[in-house]
C-alpha cells in the first residue's frame, strides 16, 4: 500500500516554492558575508588615526568611519537638529553646525547631542570662533524612508540625514560627507559629543533562518498532505 502520495500539482508547487525559499535564504547568506565584511572594514577604519580630509570626495561612502582632520570655521545662523533620541533619560536631538574649510569647502559638522529643553537655545547661540582644529569621523548622507517625517524647518530640524536638503535651506554648497565630533569642542554643557560606534545593521542571519524555516515547515506540510492523501485514496 503506498503510504504517500501528494499528486502532481501539489508537488510541482512544493518544489517551485521550496526553490525559491531556498533561493532567498541563500541569497541571504550571500548577503551575511558581504555585510560581514563591511562591519569589518568600518571598524578598521574607525580604529585607524586620523587622516587629512581628502581635497576630493569622489566617492564618500568609501569614507564612512574615517578618522579625518580638518581646519576652518564655524558659520554662524547655520545649526540645525538632527533626528529626535533619548540619553540618560532626556529627549533631544543632534546639533549640526556648518563648517566653512580652509580651502573653501563646506561641510556639516555634528557637534554632538542637545537635549529637547536646551536645543532652542543651542540652535541660536553662536558656534564658537576661530580658526579650529578638528578630528572627526565621517559619516555620509542616507536619506530617510517613507515614514520618516518631513523636516520640521521651522526650529529647524531634519529626521533623516539629508545633506542636500539641509545645503538648500541653509543656502549653502555642502560636501556630501558629515563630520562627527567625539569630543567637545566648546564649555558649553552641550552639545555633548559621544563616542561613534558602528551602527550599521546586519539581520541577514534572521532573514535566512526565516527562509529556510519557512521551506522546512513547506516541506512538512507537503510530507503530511500527501500521506493523508495516501490514506483517503487507500482501497
Amino acid at each position: 500500500m503506498r503510504r504517500f502520495r501528494p499528486g502532481f500539482v501539489l508537488t510541482a508547487a512544493w518544489a517551485v516554492a521550496t526553490a525559491l525559499l531556498l533561493g532567498l535564504g541563500s541569497w541571504q547568506l550571500a548577503r551575511l558575508g558581504w555585510k560581514n565584511e563591511l562591519l569589518a572594514r568600518a571598524e578598521a577604519a574607525l580604529s585607524a588615526p586620523a587622516e587629512p580630509l581628502p581635497r576630493v570626495l569622489a566617492d564618500p561612502p568609501a569614507l564612512e568611519f574615517r578618522r579625518v582632520r580638518a581646519s576652518g570655521v564655524y558659520l554662524p545662523d547655520t545649526a540645525v537638529a538632527l533626528g529626535f533620541l533619548v540619553r540618560e533619560g532626556r529627549p533631544g536631538s543632534r546639533l549640526l553646525t556648518a563648517f566653512r574649510l580652509e580651502d573653501g569647502r563646506t561641510v556639516l559638522v555634528d557637534r554632538g547631542f542637545v537635549p529637547e529643553d536646551e536645543l532652542a537655545r543651542a540652535l541660536r547661540r553662536p558656534p564658537p570662533g576661530g580658526l579650529r582644529e578638528l578630528e572627526a569621523v565621517v559619516r555620509t548622507g542616507r536619506g530617510g524612508g517613507w515614514a520618516t517625517p518631513s523636516p520640521d524647518r521651522a526650529l529647524p530640524r531634519w529626521y533623516a540625514l539629508d545633506i542636500e536638503g539641509i545645503g538648500r535651506h541653509l543656502g549653502l554648497a555642502l560636501e556630501p560627507v558629515l563630520l562627527v565630533l567625539e569630543h567637545k569642542d566648546d564649555a558649553e554643557p552641550f552639545p555633548r559629543p559621544e563616542p561613534v560606534v558602528v551602527d550599521l545593521p546586519n539581520p541577514h542571519l534572521g532573514y535566512a533562518a526565516t527562509w529556510f524555516g519557512l521551506a522546512l515547515a513547506l516541506t512538512v506540510f507537503y510530507i503530511l498532505i500527501g500521506r493523508r492523501a495516501a490514506r483517503e485514496t487507500a482501497p
